[in-house]
């Protein structure tokens, strides 16, 4: 049941920010990388979602 949810965050990782190519050689930084990625990703949805709760709220 999880699986489509997180098949489709990994998705939106890969195609719409960087994570198809290594920016930088090396599974450290590569992790650097993902966990900069998926952060960006989650700022970008808290955002998304708090914009949304003023709208609804105003």
């Amino acid at each position: 049941r999880r699986r489509p949810i997180i098949e489709h965050k990994n998705a939106e990782l890969k195609r719409y920010h960087g994570l198809t190519r290594a920016k930088y050689r090396g599974l450290f930084r590569m992790q650097i990388q993902a966990i900069l990625t998926a952060f960006t990703v989650n700022v970008k949805r808290m955002i998304k979602l708090q914009t949304k709760m003023e709208a609804t709220s105003a």
